[in-house]
């Protein structure tokens, strides 16, 4: 029994260290990165887009770019963030998209 739950945790943290997202602090993480779709025209409008994530077993919500560029009305695309926060393994993270 103790084999397989040590060839569980190593399986796990192996694969939540190979995410290419995955910015550290299983404790906390409250870390905001560029997403990209930068470009110089104003934006009027902003949208956001939510899901959460328990442990990395069980993820709920939609947290795309197109679900927040619906979300903000938003037809064209200038840019957009990720926000991660992890408090103990209890993930949110917030797409925030901002266009025309």
């Amino acid at each position: 029994m103790k084999k397989i739950l040590l060839a569980l945790a190593v399986l796990l943290f192996t694969t939540v260290a190979a995410r290419a997202e995955f910015l550290g602090g299983f404790i906390y993480n409250g870390a905001t990165t560029p997403g990209g779709g930068y470009t110089a025209a104003i934006a009027s409008k902003q949208g956001s887009a939510t899901c959460k994530n328990v442990w990395y077993i069980v993820s709920v919500g939609d947290c795309s770019v197109k679900a927040a560029m619906k979300n903000g009305g938003i037809r064209s695309l200038a840019g957009y963030d990720v926000h991660r926060e992890n408090i103990l393994g209890f993930q949110t993270i917030t797409v925030k998209a901002w266009g025309n």
